[in-house]
């Protein structure tokens, strides 16, 4: 991999070239690289210390990544090239350093979740502290839709939504009446939820997939990188924590550990997330 400031000549030389000129070039690198490493997803290594990102990815996920990488001190790739050709986009990034922590999350002990922990919470600072286009709009980092498995797991984007309160709203829509069961305190975890949605929230730029898949480390533990920028939004301050943690895998263990000590002020909030998780009557 070459300096950062390679990829960004780099990433000034291909855009003056010719769109056929640039697809041809990836083209040539895209099957380059298929025989000597296995597609990882939509992900796809290439020589020269890159990947190229195609198929099911959108242009956004370029502009998220280069705006992150140019306004805060978060270790994201250089965007080398975007293109779309017959509706397909192309997203060409450079590698990062590091091993994913998806693949070592196992061998995380305690001592390794504060050292995560407090570089997370060093790293998300500058990032949640960032002016959002419409100070109230919970919304795409396009200030668009958002993609969010959590909010529509496997299906087409939702919103954008006109403030916090109409996406609180909208999120107990969705979830439909709440089966909660004969044996548990029905009024007591309404009102949980409720004194959750009616906190004042700040709208801040998120991550919206923060896990250990979307993490990297060097043998040290050291955050080398932040990669997946695709489902990036506006979204109410604590949602980076309920997010973060939706996944089945990653509550109540070591990952859980991890964004509460990022986030110790959203027990309330995460709290009433995991009773709508629990209880809701959708799934989709």
């Amino acid at each position: 991999m070459a300096p950062r400031f390679v990829y960004r000549l780099l990433s000034v030389v291909v855009s003056a070239l010719p769109l056929r000129i640039r697809r041809t070039l990836w083209s040539y690198l895209l099957r380059a690289g298929a025989e000597r490493w296995s597609v990882d997803g939509v992900a796809q290594r290439i020589p020269g210390g890159m990947f190229i990102k195609h198929g099911l990815t959108r242009p956004v996920e370029a502009q998220a990544t280069h705006f992150v990488g140019t306004h805060t001190s978060i270790p994201v790739p250089v965007v080398i090239d975007c293109l779309t050709v017959e509706g397909r986009t192309w997203i060409v990034l450079s590698r990062l350093p590091g091993y994913n922590l998806g693949d070592r999350y196992f061998d995380v002990t305690p001592e390794v979740e504060q050292h995560l922990s407090s570089q997370l919470s060093r790293m998300l600072t500058p990032l949640r502290a960032l002016p959002p286009p419409n100070n109230s709009a919970v919304c795409g980092f396009d200030q668009g839709p958002i993609y969010c498995a959590r909010m529509a797991f496997g299906g087409p984007a939702r919103g954008p939504f006109e403030n916090v309160e109409s996406f609180h709203r909208w999120l107990l829509a969705r979830a439909g009446p709440l089966k909660i069961p004969a044996e548990e305190d029905a009024e007591q975890i309404r009102e949980t939820i409720k004194r959750a949605h009616s906190r004042p929230q700040r709208v801040c730029l998120t991550h919206n997939d923060l896990g250990p898949h979307n993490i990297l480390v060097d043998e040290e533990w050291n955050i080398t990188g932040i990669v997946d920028w695709e489902s990036c939004a506006w979204m109410p301050e604590y949602w980076e924590l309920s997010k973060g943690t939706f996944l089945l895998q990653y509550r109540d263990d070591c990952w859980d550990r991890v964004m509460t000590s990022v986030f110790p002020e959203y027990s309330e909030e995460l709290k009433a997330e995991r009773y709508i998780l629990s209880y809701r009557s959708c799934y989709w």
